[in-house]
């Protein structure tokens, strides 16, 4: 559970972080440094819903 919070923060200020980029690159999502920050935040994502699902899996052969 505690993981699951923290990449959740995680995944908020890599958002934020990833808003600010783009607005600085004038709205491009092709600028490298977008598309690899952008990745990274997919990466954050996937791992979370993995943990996620994983948690829910835990749950429910614990009922």
């Amino acid at each position: 559970m505690k993981e699951l919070i923290e990449l959740q923060a995680e995944i908020e200020r890599v958002r934020d972080r990833l808003h600010r980029l783009v607005a600085d690159r004038r709205g491009s999502f092709l600028d490298p440094a977008v598309a690899e920050l952008s990745r990274a935040l997919d990466d954050l994502i996937v791992r979370h819903d993995q943990l996620k699902a994983a948690q829910q899996c835990k749950e429910e052969k614990t009922e």
